[in-house]
């Protein structure tokens, strides 16, 4: 994890990650934003001004963020509690058998 932000509002903590993201020259082409709120066709369209491909959340997903995230080529993840999830969009960029973790040595 890069950045946490916690706010009682959902667009204020996304920009402020796009803020950090901004100031720290950090690209959003390898990240995944996850959040704990509802994924909004304007939280899909951040996320996509940010340059995150991959967008996840704890909560649903609205229409219309579907639609805009398969629109702009966004994954889109919802209902994403322990080990399950549904993959709305994008699965293609989903790779349901990673890497194994490595360990130190």
């Amino acid at each position: 994890m890069l950045t946490f932000v916690e706010d009682v509002g959902r667009h204020n903590a996304i920009d402020t990650i796009a803020g950090w993201m901004w100031m720290n020259d950090v690209a959003g082409g390898d990240k995944v934003f996850y959040t704990t709120g509802r994924l909004t066709s304007e939280m899909v369209l951040k996320a996509a001004q940010m340059g995150v491909p991959i967008v996840v959340s704890r909560s649903g997903v609205t229409q219309m963020g579907l639609e805009l995230a398969a629109r702009l080529g966004l994954a889109l993840f919802g209902r994403a509690t322990n080990r399950h999830f549904l993959c709305y969009s994008g699965f293609e960029r989903f790779d349901a058998e990673p890497e194994p973790a490595r360990t130190g040595s």
